[in-house]
């Protein structure tokens, strides 16, 4: 799980750690990453979308929030 205190955001923190997570992923030759959210999450799904995560599907809700599932081709 990636999470930033509200009071650190618009810092960059969240894109420098789902970078840092992207890099981990390359180093160990993965050919893609996926991750699971939630457009409640309204900095980071955003962000997600900009780096290049595209929705492959929805997945079942969760205490009747929707929540889908975004994937990267590294």
């Amino acid at each position: 799980m990636l999470v930033v205190s509200p009071s650190h955001r618009a810092g960059g923190i969240g894109r420098m750690l789902t970078e840092t997570c992207l890099e981990r992923a390359r180093r160990d030759h993965s050919p893609i990453v996926a991750l699971h959210t939630s457009p409640i999450m309204i900095v980071a799904l955003p962000m997600y979308l900009r780096m290049g995560f595209e929705k492959l599907r929805d997945a079942p809700d969760i205490h009747g929030v929707p929540y889908a599932v975004y994937t990267k081709s590294l």
